[in-house]
């Protein structure tokens, strides 16, 4: 049906600890491009992620818990359902002052992967419409004899 897995379970074992959080990264998938990059973050009881600035924009999605959100030094509440855009090159971490985890996703891109998105999308629709055509020259051929 497809050339990678449609379904993949959370790895909670797996978690790997970077920016001073917890965390996986989920995307890319492997064999399905996307221009993004994505992962689930777990900012850990009374710490905070690693204070930084990144070169491609990112959106921070609140998962669960309550936390506090630090963006070009302005703080923001953050919780369950709420959004942040990240801008390019502003220094931003994650403080978690409570007694429990708190869990956010995080959405990345630049144009770097943006661009090799389209050329592998270009490259696949070109691939598509060519086996159709091959597909299609096929009926006609075989519709051809039959009459």
């Amino acid at each position: 049906m497809t050339d990678f897995d449609i379904f993949r379970p959370m790895a909670w074992d797996k978690l790997v600890h970077e920016y001073d959080l917890d965390g996986a990264r989920l995307l890319p998938w492997n064999g399905y491009p996307t221009p993004i990059g994505g992962g689930w973050c777990v900012v850990r009881p009374h710490t905070k992620s690693l204070s930084h600035t990144q070169i491609d924009q990112e959106f921070f999605i609140g998962i669960k818990g309550t936390a506090q959100l630090i963006v070009g030094g302005q703080t923001y509440p953050f919780t369950m359902g709420d959004i942040a855009a990240i801008p390019k090159h502003t220094d931003h971490y994650v403080f978690n002052d409570t007694d429990e985890d708190f869990h956010f996703y995080v959405v990345w891109w630049d144009r770097d992967s943006a661009n090799r998105f389209l050329d592998e999308d270009a490259r696949q629709s070109v691939a598509a419409n060519e086996f159709a055509l091959q597909r299609a020259t096929v009926h006609d051929v075989s519709d051809q004899r039959a009459s």
